[in-house]
């Protein structure tokens, strides 16, 4: 069993079909990249890192842990494989197993954690607390079945300063442009989704995120948008009103 890293953080096993990975399986995965690079790590042993590369890139695919790992910038999910796992006709691996499998698990997946760790602490001593009040507060609900990272944003749990800066602006005029291209009219309300994250609301609270942007949006005068999401939110409601009127159970004659 290998380890797959993705560019959101997610980290997944990566099982073989059998004792040693085949050649189709390694590059099967990654067929929508033109080139495939390898390196050998230093940190830990008898490990070979393999990940996708494209002439031209999506900047949002940047795998940051990947790449302060390999020291190579990578674009593409990585994936950390022990020796044991490579067949051995393709004199690829060391004559010694210089650390045995188990600990192969526990060194690299230590590794993505300490510089996971690393980042979420650059961040923070990067950022003061007067900027980290007027950003959104998301809470992480876990990663989708498509690996992409599942994000909760509560409208009742922001801070003041964030709906009273120009960013609570920011965050509404993207919602707005994700919400009126893609209808809402089942659960959950995604108010944001790109290849690596979604962010829904919980039904409880559209209702008073969309006044909160209509009122954002009236003290801008841009009353286009307030009509548009005057619609969405009615049409919302009303999809509601549907469902809830689907699940009610016939009465008995």
């Amino acid at each position: 069993m290998g380890i797959c890293l993705y560019s959101n953080g997610i980290v997944e096993d990566f099982i073989p079909e059998s004792l040693v990975f085949s050649e189709k399986e390694l590059i099967s995965s990654f067929n929508e990249f033109s080139h495939i690079r390898t390196k050998r790590l230093i940190e830990v042993l008898n490990c070979w890192c393999i990940w996708g590369e494209n002439k031209n890139y999506d900047a949002i695919e940047f795998n940051r842990i990947g790449s302060d790992i390999t020291q190579e910038p990578i674009y593409s999910h990585v994936l950390f494989v022990h020796d044991s796992e490579i067949n051995p006709s393709w004199n690829s691996t060391d004559n010694i197993l210089y650390r045995n499998y188990f600990d192969f698990l526990k060194d690299i997946k230590k590794l993505i954690d300490d510089i996971a760790s690393n980042i979420i602490d650059e961040y923070r001593n990067n950022e003061d607390q007067d900027h980290i009040r007027v950003m959104p507060v998301l809470e992480t609900l876990g990663p989708t079945r498509d690996k992409r990272v599942l994000f909760s944003f509560n409208p009742y749990k922001q801070f003041n300063e964030f709906y009273e800066n120009d960013q609570f602006l920011s965050f509404s005029k993207k919602t707005y442009d994700y919400i009126h291209s893609h209808i809402q009219d089942e659960e959950p309300f995604t108010i944001f989704a790109d290849k690596t994250a979604i962010i829904i609301v919980d039904t409880s609270n559209v209702s008073f995120f969309i006044d909160k942007m209509l009122n954002k949006f009236t003290n801008e005068e841009q009353y286009e948008i307030c009509k548009e999401l005057t619609i969405i939110k009615t049409r919302w409601n009303k999809a509601l009103k549907t469902k809830k009127k689907s699940k009610k159970p016939s009465a008995d004659i």
